[in-house]
């Protein structure tokens, strides 16, 4: 198994490195989209108005999101994918899945039908 040096003689297996930076998106994926789960089933339960929430909603969990944004472009860009494409791939799909959860509260909302 290749090794990589870091720092002053200490060495890390490549596919340890590779686990490590999984598993810090992993779990960064999941910080963020827990956030974003408990911010909606808040506006669900309270009934928000859908204006409302997507004021707040849009300023709702960003220490989450930027941490996410963080592991999610080293990630992209350890399977290969520049910096600049692996941003614009993270943020479009931050703003997507933002998107389809404020979506999600308005539809309970007004219909009372729970989202997928």
């Amino acid at each position: 198994m290749p090794i990589v040096l870091l720092g002053l003689g200490s060495s890390v297996p490549v596919g340890a490195q590779e686990s490590d930076g999984a598993a810090a998106f992993t779990t960064a994926a999941n910080g963020f989209t827990s956030c974003l789960i408990a911010t909606v089933k808040m506006g669900m339960t309270t009934k928000m108005d859908p204006a409302k929430f997507k004021e707040g909603f849009a300023a709702s969990c960003k220490s989450e999101e930027a941490r996410f944004r963080v592991e999610a472009i080293k990630f992209a860009m350890a399977n290969g994918r520049t910096e600049a494409a692996a941003a614009a791939e993270v943020d479009g799909n931050i703003a997507n899945g933002r998107r389809i959860f404020a979506a999600d509260q308005e539809t309970y909302v007004t219909t009372g039908k729970v989202p997928r």
